[in-house]
């Protein structure tokens, strides 16, 4: 992989590999080589130029560098690709030059590629998700009845079980991966049209041309070309973002909880994590930095894909271009999103401790709604809520203030309610999943 450090941040190594040049020449010529193969195949083009092109789609043979210049030239990959690709084969056998790309069309290639590249870098993605899923989902089930003080508009409320804020995390993840999961099926179709999609150099051979080829890919043979018409492209663009919110959604809880003075949970450490250049007592959030940093770039990403959607006629001028490079970044962001979460599940480390000391610092917030209700079932909802602020304005211990409700304020089970049911209930509907 070329090093990008100014991408350090905002991509994992695994899912920026599937970007590379070398992936991206590598799926490029898998397009070509299935497309020899295909019109051969359909006799369209003589088997032994076919085999000719196939050994010359070897994406070691190219420098990136010099294709670079001839796609700004162009304004498509493709017609310095396969510049390169004739004069390899030429090399090899002049007569055979004539039949690389064989009534096939820039973007039949630019968008196959694409499809290949997302088909190498989600599936991974899908399973860590899973994973992560599971782990939160262990989690929430451990701390089915463990008191927290719960938080609105981030002051104290009333409690609730801590495993039902983890099990509310892993059910968003679980049902933003589903949306994602199927909206990246969709998307593995190939584009085939040549030059405007109509496909009318291969003439009769086109639908034989159009199966063999989708065959040798291993992609669904849509119902026709998709030139101009990308649901599918932008479906899975905001399935990404969905997904980084998801994430971020619980990262930011954590980091909220890791705060020292809060002291709640903490990420998993190890040598180095979390450190600070200039100050060794820190134990920063850093996964959480990792995520909600892809959390602030995937949306602007996404609504990038969705506006380019208005396309011209048979192939877009600006729009289609805006893609391929977007789409990239939205991935390659997701991935570094779902690797930093993927460490966090398995290892976030709770202090029951002090969850119990900010509920206890918080007495009033805790016990006020529960000892206004147990007030009006006796007095009256009004005449228990005058009461009970009459009670708060003491200062002090509530429970004293309020003296003889100190016995059922005290039941820890009445506390929390139904939130332990909401776990279960939480965790169930995942393992129907």
């Amino acid at each position: 992989m070329t090093v990008r450090l100014v991408s350090a941040l905002g991509s994992s190594a695994a899912t920026a590999d599937c970007f590379s040049d070398l992936a991206t020449l590598r799926h490029m010529l898998r397009f070509e080589a299935a497309l020899a193969e295909a019109t051969a195949a359909a006799g369209l083009i003589p088997k032994r130029a076919a085999s000719v092109i196939i050994k010359a789609c070897d994406p070691s043979l190219y420098d990136p560098a010099p294709l670079v210049a001839g796609a700004r030239r162009t304004a498509t990959l493709t017609v310095p690709v396969v510049k390169a690709l004739t004069d390899q084969v030429r090399g090899r056998d002049a007569r055979a030059a004539d039949y690389v790309h064989w009534g096939a069309t820039s973007q039949d290639v630019i968008d196959t590629a694409m499809v290949l590249q997302l088909g190498e870098a989600l599936p991974p993605l899908l399973k860590a998700l899973d994973g992560i899923v599971q782990a939160l989902a262990r989690l929430a089930k451990k701390h089915r009845a463990t008191p927290m003080l719960g938080r609105t508009l981030l002051q104290p409320a009333t409690p609730l079980a801590l495993g039902q804020k983890i099990a509310g995390w892993a059910s968003d993840i679980d049902r933003a991966k589903r949306r994602l999961a199927a909206s990246f099926a969709e998307t593995q179709i190939v584009q085939f049209g040549g030059a405007s999609g109509s496909l009318t150099a291969l003439g009769p051979a086109a639908e034989r041309v159009m199966k063999g080829l989708a065959r040798q890919l291993k992609l669904t043979l849509p119902p026709g070309p998709w030139f101009a018409q990308r649901v599918r492209v932008a479906a899975l663009a905001q399935d990404c973002a969905l997904v980084v919110g998801a994430l971020a959604k619980a990262s930011r809880d954590i980091s909220l909880m890791m705060q020292v003075e809060v002291g709640e949970a903490a990420e998993p450490s190890g040598p180095g994590r979390g450190s600070s250049s200039t100050m060794p007592h820190k134990r920063n959030p850093v996964s959480a930095a990792l995520i909600l940093s892809a959390a602030a770039r995937a949306p602007m990403l996404a609504a990038t894909i969705v506006a380019a959607m208005p396309q011209e006629h048979e192939r877009a001028l600006g729009g289609w271009q805006a893609e391929w490079p977007t789409l990239s970044a939205l991935v390659e962001c997701l991935g570094s999103a779902v690797e930093a979460m993927a460490e966090v599940a398995g290892g976030l480390v709770i202090e029951p401790d002090a969850l119990q000391a900010n509920m206890d610092a918080a007495e009033a917030a805790v016990l006020a709604e529960r000892a206004t209700f147990l007030l009006a079932a006796k007095i009256g909802k009004h005449e228990a809520h005058a009461l009970v602020e009459k009670a708060l304005a003491k200062g002090g211990s509530f429970v004293e203030a309020l003296g003889r409700l100190e016995e059922e304020l005290a039941d820890e089970a009445a506390l929390l309610g139904y939130s332990p049911k909401f776990v279960d209930r939480l965790l169930a509907d995942l393992k129907r999943r």
